[in-house]
């Protein structure tokens, strides 16, 4: 965890009632978002992870259940107004840090979107945490049923790219995406690269072993 801090970004939760307003800020170590085209500098929030102490964290808890919009920033994120929308999901826990006694509160949110896959591919949109080329074609062939080996990755992220497929998303400690496209779609760009021999079927039977992908292969090293 060594210069961490450096990766992370900030969430700030304003609140202001008739008698009192709330000011939290906290530490934000992953975050995944959408810009959207109207209005302006403004986003959906896809992953929000933040850690800080109890009060800030039941705070923004309690602000995420309610729909209330948030101001994010980090290295590659210009400020933005963030909101999970609808149906999000929160989960608590706490991080144990070297030479601290007491752990520090965690707080992870899902948009429902991400948090429930099918939709995503059934509305012709997939959002994924790694741009990394193995990753995308190992998602993807998974989600929507499509036959293939992990050799052919590099081959599916040129057709994403050729067909305009493919677009980054913000990122905080990652590095998503997301791609368009139906089963449909994707099968047929399979039928064309088998015919036309740009990628090539197994010379013998049996099971496909795909590369094992972790957690800490999706997101960026926080040290």
């Amino acid at each position: 965890m060594k210069n961490a801090h450096f990766r992370f970004g900030w969430l700030t939760y304003v609140k202001s009632t008739e008698k009192t307003t709330t000011s939290v800020k906290l530490r934000l170590d992953r975050f995944i978002g959408e810009v959207l085209p109207d209005p302006p500098r403004q986003a959906k929030a896809h992953l929000i992870s933040v850690i800080g102490g109890d009060t800030q964290i039941a705070a923004v808890s309690a602000a995420i259940s309610l729909g209330d919009r948030f101001m994010v920033e980090g290295p590659r994120v210009q400020p933005i107004r963030v909101c999970l929308e609808r149906n999000p999901q929160c989960f608590k826990g706490s991080i144990q840090l070297v030479g601290r006694k007491k752990p520090l509160p965690h707080l992870i949110a899902l948009s429902e979107e991400f948090a429930a896959s099918g939709v995503s591919a059934s509305s012709g949109r997939t959002l994924l945490a790694s741009s990394e080329n193995g990753f995308i074609w190992a998602a993807i062939a998974h989600i929507h049923g499509l036959p293939g080996t992990p050799e052919w990755d590099d081959w599916f992220a040129s057709e994403l790219e050729t067909h305009r497929a493919i677009m980054p998303a913000l990122g905080v400690g990652c590095d998503p995406v997301i791609v368009r496209g139906q089963k449909e779609q994707f099968l047929d760009w399979l039928s064309w690269g088998v015919e036309s021999e740009a990628i090539r079927l197994p010379a013998s039977t049996g099971s496909i072993r795909w590369p094992r992908c972790t957690l800490a292969d999706l997101f960026l090293p926080a040290n």
